[in-house]
């Protein structure tokens, strides 16, 4: 495929996201994941995180597009795991249990960690680049 087959990609990969983080919020909001046991909200971050991951390995557009950004890929996977760790962090002082089903950690965990795997993914799969050189450029020999 040539780089200009991926024109749609951004724009599909922005309004799906978008869509996905609006139903994690106001589903958190109204108080949705609450009344779930909490084993059905660690399988739909578990759902989420499948289908996130295999989005990036079987569609063939969106995986081509994220290979030519191995490095945002990375970036983005870093985030969500720092995220993930500063939410662990804070509830670690608090002393406080988790309640997966209450904010911050069903956002966190229906749509952070979904991304930020489903990012590693992409990273892992995208070619290393190596950065072209800066040096001179070499003479033939006899010159």
């Amino acid at each position: 495929m040539k780089n200009d087959d991926y024109r749609d990609v951004p724009l599909t990969l922005a309004l799906s996201l978008t869509l996905w983080v609006g139903a994690v919020a106001a589903a958190t909001t109204a108080g949705v994941f609450a009344r779930l046991p909490q084993e059905a909200c660690l399988a739909l971050a578990a759902f989420a995180t499948a289908f996130a991951s295999a989005v990036v390995l079987v569609d063939a557009r969106v995986r081509g597009w994220l290979e030519t950004r191995g490095a945002m890929a990375a970036g983005t996977s870093a985030f969500g795991l720092a995220l993930l760790l500063v939410a662990g962090g804070e509830a670690l002082c608090r002393g406080a249990g988790i309640d997966f089903a209450a904010a911050p950690w069903a956002p966190i965990l229906l749509f952070v960690v979904p991304v930020s795997v489903a990012s590693a993914v992409a990273a892992v799969r995208a070619p290393a680049r190596t950065p072209a050189s800066t040096g001179p450029a070499s003479l033939p020999r006899g010159i």
